[in-house]
């Protein structure tokens, strides 16, 4: 018989990975395309659903042309995405309008309209707290705003359901992915129909709700002629990227932690159950019986992304990095906040601002850069003390995402931290997308004994005792920084919305 692999894509915030993985656990191939991203107001942040097929078309056609695996020995097809993204579709299956994303704070009074009708009733039946990243609030905005484009709504999908659907024709979403509505009781595993109903859906628009390794329809004969791959190849439901990289990164024990340094900094401990508390985000385990609650800062690796796009323009990111190593930690007394996009944890603020703080004749472009990676450092040390005030605790650390890349970033969180941090030879979401589609295939198991020989570690970075040191100090004077500029960045945001005081 020949040799089996499977294909799997992660929809990220700001592009599409795809890769193939063998029967081994291995990556035999991968490419990564880019979408953008609008920002049409202050506070908006948007992407067009197309754009997302575009990627995973243009990434499915280079690894099976790089790889030069037939399409025919592709056991099956699986794929993960951002939560919260919601498709409104039309009669014809048709994107309405440009997806909402999960770090757009347009429905903050939506919200507030939530909690006034329904209180403290969302958190005990979805084990979610309200606030504008959930698809509950996002509909409601639509509904009040655009009436126009909300009448013609049939269905609603969500980032990785569309991109499935366009692949392999269903109107399917998966247990977890529909959690993040914040419409989905993920304990009994159904729609909450009351919460549907405040926001106008009606049953026949919702996805039916399948397992994440449920194999849910078929690679169809038109995708298969835009894809490459062969019609009739199995595709699961998939799920979250925040799952697939628990998964994939070897967090299968409970206890055991994951930092993300993705597009937002990610948080999350594996645990036996959710965790009550109104600012934590609860989500099931791949793995039968486990959970992953934790919480994230709003901006981290997008914050050397808008340094490249905006500021500097000229460097590449190791270019980036290797200036600021050449600057002392504690970049001569500059730091930053990374509130680029307002802030979840611990505040929820989507009215905070970034900052620069001490900037002065001698800080140049390799200060800036240096202080921008350290403050998401430090916001993420902020978050983490947060998790550990609800009792969520690390007991192992586990660092993923793009920045994980960077050894100098890396070591910064070290440092920051002082924690040993574990970073997984394969860290993103699109390996966990693979495994997870490896085990529907049948190529691997479902169990925490079968994945972990799986799960290979690329280096261990621990933290440098006189640097931690630095950086406690410097620690403090964040937090100060912190409490004292709020209210400043809250009238700031007012004044930019054209409001007074």
């Amino acid at each position: 018989m020949s040799e089996k692999f499977v294909l799997a894509s992660d929809l990220g915030s700001g592009g599409c990975k795809t890769v193939i993985l063998n029967a081994e656990g291995r990556v035999a191939a991968s490419a990564s395309a880019e979408y953008p991203t609008a920002y049409p107001h202050p506070g908006w942040a948007e992407q067009n659903p197309d754009d997302w097929w575009a990627a995973f078309v243009a990434t499915t056609r280079r690894v099976l042309a790089e790889s030069a695996i037939p399409a025919a020995s592709i056991a099956a097809v699986g794929m993960v995405s951002v939560t919260h993204n919601t498709v409104l579709l039309d009669a014809a299956d048709r994107p309405l309008r440009p997806a909402i994303l999960t770090f757009d704070h347009r429905s903050q009074p939506q919200c507030r309209q939530i909690d006034e009708r329904w209180g403290r009733a969302v958190l005990r039946r979805t084990r979610n707290g309200v606030s504008p990243l959930w698809s509950w609030p996002q509909l409601l905005w639509l509904r009040q705003h655009q009436p126009e484009v909300w009448r013609s709504v049939r269905r609603i999908l969500f980032q990785k359901d569309y991109v499935r659907h366009r692949l392999a024709p269903a109107h399917v979403t998966d247990s977890i992915d529909a959690a993040g509505s914040l419409l989905f009781d993920p304990v009994a595993e159904r729609w909450i129909d009351d919460f549907c109903a405040d926001v106008g859906l009606l049953p026949e628009m919702l996805p039916h709700i399948a397992q994440p390794l449920e194999v849910v329809s078929a690679v169809s004969a038109a995708a298969a002629a835009e894809t490459g791959l062969a019609a009739g190849t199995p595709v699961i439901a998939g799920t979250t990227d925040t799952v697939a990289e628990v998964f994939g990164s070897g967090l299968l024990s409970p206890g055991q932690g994951m930092v993300k340094l993705a597009s937002v900094g990610r948080l999350a401990v594996v645990a036996p159950g959710p965790v009550d508390h109104p600012n934590m985000l609860n989500y099931r385990h791949v793995l039968p019986g486990l959970w992953y609650p934790g919480s994230g800062t709003k901006s981290a690796a997008t914050v050397p992304r808008w340094l490249r796009d905006n500021l500097w323009r000229q460097p590449t990111f190791a270019e980036m990095d290797e200036a600021a190593a050449q600057i002392s930690p504690g970049s001569d007394g500059l730091l930053f906040q990374p509130h680029l996009l307002g802030e979840w944890a611990p505040y929820w603020d989507d009215s905070l601002r970034a900052n620069f703080i001490g900037a002065t004749m001698r800080h140049g472009q390799a200060h800036f850069t240096r202080a921008a990676l350290e403050g998401v450092a430090l916001a993420l040390r902020d978050a983490i003390a947060g998790l550990a005030a609800i009792g969520l605790n690390y007991e192992e650390y586990r660092l993923v995402g793009g920045g994980a890349k960077s050894r100098l970033w890396s070591q910064i969180v070290s440092d920051v931290l002082g924690q040993e941090l574990l970073i997984p030879a394969e860290q993103d979401a699109a390996y966990g997308a693979a495994l997870i589609t490896g085990v529907a295939a049948g190529l691997f198991e479902l169990s925490a004994a079968a994945i972990a020989p799986l799960i290979r570690l690329e280096r261990r970075v621990r933290p440098h005792p006189v640097t931690h040191a630095r950086y406690n100090e410097l620690f403090e004077i964040y937090r100060r920084a912190e409490a004292s500029l709020h209210d400043i960045a809250r009238q700031l945001t007012r004044f930019e919305a054209g409001q007074q005081g």
